[in-house]
């Protein structure tokens, strides 16, 4: 049987499988992982990137009001986008997913995002989102926040 505890063990399981593999990983352009806060039009955030392969990554992310939460799990292609200088600071990214709500009788549904970080310096990262969400009703909302990179 389903449950949310089950759904909620198994996304944190394969994140941390996902940033352990990542560990090993040589360094690319998008091989950089992070954690970090922020807020969203649903309420405080706490999400983070694990690179999964050159191109991949995994972008949990926990959003509370501190009544219920809701967890994004999506694996999203990361693209390269070059700078004229070589640095690349803006990486844009695109996804799917799941979405689990704490809340209402519908938990479960399908999680389409994109977005982009930014590199501030090499440890300091920003990063926004926008995340269609169809679990129950149709849902639209955004992330902005900053993370530390590792």
């Amino acid at each position: 049987m389903f449950s949310l505890r089950n759904a909620v063990i198994a996304s944190l399981s394969v994140s941390a499988v996902a940033a352990s593999a990542v560990q090993a990983s040589a360094q690319s352009v998008n091989d950089y992982n992070y954690i970090g806060v922020g807020g969203s039009d649903e309420g405080f955030v706490i999400n983070g990137k694990a690179t999964l392969s050159d191109q991949l990554s995994i972008r949990p992310a926990a959003v509370t009001e501190f009544d219920d939460f809701t967890f994004l799990i999506p694996v999203t292609y990361d693209f390269n986008a070059p700078s004229q200088t070589g640095e690349d600071k803006i990486l844009p990214f695109a996804g799917a997913g799941v979405r689990i709500d704490t809340e209402g009788n519908e938990n479960f549904g399908v999680l389409l995002t994109g977005g982009a970080d930014y590199r501030i310096t090499d440890k300091w990262v920003a990063n926004g989102s926008a995340n269609l969400s169809f679990i129950g009703d149709t849902e639209f909302d955004f992330i902005v926040g900053v993370g530390y990179s590792f």
